[in-house]
This record gives structure tokens, sequence and C-alpha cells, in this order.
């Protein structure tokens, strides 16, 4: 039964306190986890993280096809709810090749085209939501060095081949999303582009552990980038928004 006595405002506000609530708590444990990551066993740390990234995932996509819904069917907010599910279905199959003890079989594979495939789709979210403004030729000069020097690095070190290829993919769909963030007003956003930001990096170094640093046990923090990122994006979307009948 409906509270009389509860406006559609506040109950609006209710409902974004709840949702923004549930991933300012993630966020929480993120920061937790990251802390915890040298007195965790290795696999236990593992089996947590990826648990909160396919949750986390899940729950963004809902979420922000909910908010689709609620607030006037924003085009951008269907491409966010696609980039979070088709990334939370690629790490669904990343984690049940690693319970099959396929661990060696998960890069380079067809999950990285789907993890790939998310972030350009989640650029195209950036740059379709929210109003653009003109990025800086320092930091767009910075952001390519690093998308294409480190790749180069890679290829130099490692030869030319399929693990050289998805490396490089990895880091122009990380470019991507970091300029269309810097293209949208980090100071406007500022949780939207700390989150994106964050899920960047953490899929840049991904594709350099699982080349050179795979038994590296600190490099597990990617994880918790990475479900830190997802929240924060879905936080910074969330921010200000107004009911699509509101006056």
């Amino acid at each position: 039964m409906v509270n009389p006595f509860l406006t559609s405002g506040s109950r609006h506000d209710l409902y974004l306190n709840r949702v923004t609530g549930f991933f300012w708590a993630i966020l929480g444990v993120a920061v937790v986890l990251a802390l915890t990551i040298l007195f965790l066993p290795n696999q236990l740390y593992l089996a947590i993280s990826n648990y909160l990234q396919i949750l986390t995932a899940i729950a963004g996509a809902i979420v922000l096809l909910s908010a689709w819904f609620r607030y006037g069917r924003q085009e951008y907010l269907l491409w966010a709810a696609g980039a979070f599910a088709l990334w939370g279905i690629s790490n669904i199959a990343w984690y049940m090749n690693v319970l099959m003890g396929l661990r060696n079989a998960v890069f380079p594979s067809l999950i990285d085209i789907g993890i790939i495939a998310s972030i350009f789709v989640l650029a195209i979210a950036l740059w379709k939501g929210i109003p653009a403004r003109k990025i800086g030729l320092s930091a767009l000069s910075g952001v390519l060095v690093i998308v294409l020097v480190i790749p180069l690095g890679v290829i130099a070190v490692q030869g030319p081949g399929m693990p050289s290829l998805v490396a490089l993919l990895y880091f122009i769909s990380c470019g991507c999303l970091v300029i269309a963030a810097l293209n949208r007003s980090p100071r406007a956003c500022p949780h939207l582009f700390a989150g994106s930001l964050l899920f960047a990096l953490a899929f840049m170094v991904y594709p350099l552990r699982e080349m050179f640093f795979i038994t590296n046990p600190v490099l597990n923090v990617i994880g918790v980038m990475v479900f830190a990122g997802f929240s924060l994006i879905v936080i910074g979307t969330l921010a200000g928004m107004e009911p699509a009948n509101s006056p």
C-alpha cells in the first residue's frame, strides 16, 4: 500500500537514495578489498572480486535500464545498460573458463572481444549522454601517447600476434572511453569521470597482466578497480536525474 503522505517527489528521492546507497556500499567494499589484497588467500580474493564484478555489472545494467523507463527514455541510458550487460556476460564466461580449469585459455579469446566491445559501447554512451566541451590538446595528446606507445612496446617485446593485437584493441577502446569522459567535463560529472577513468585503467593493465605478470598477486586489484568504476559510473549517471513527468 502506498503511503498517502509520501509525495511523488519524495518517492523519487527515496528510490534514488536507495539505488545510489547500494552502489556506494559496493564502492566501500571495493576500498576494503583493495586494502586486504595481501592478507586474503589468492583464490578467495579472486572469487570475491569476480562475484562482485558480476553483481555490480548486472545490477548496473538493470538500474540503467530502469532509469531509461523512469527518466524520459534517453538513448544513452540504453547504451550504458547494454555496455554493463555485455561486460557482465563476458565476465561470466571468463569466470566459467577459470572454474573449468581453462585459466590459460581466457586470453586472448572471444571473451576479450566481448569486453572490448563493451568498453566501446560505454564510450558511445558518454558521447551521447552528456553535453560536450572542447578537450585540451595536452590531455588529448597524453591519452593518445599512452594508447599507442605502450601497445607498440608490447609488440616490440612480444612480437606481432594475436595477444599483441588484443592488447592494442584494449588500449584503443580504453583511450576512446577516457577521451569521451574528458570531453564530457570532469568537473561537472566527477563521479562519472572517476569511474570511467578507473574502469579504463583496469583494462589497460589487464592485458599486460595476462601477458607478462600473470603470477603477480597485487594485480588482482584490477577486479576491484572494475566494480568500483562501475559503481561510480552508475552513481554519476543517476546524479541529478528527474522523473520524465516532473515540471
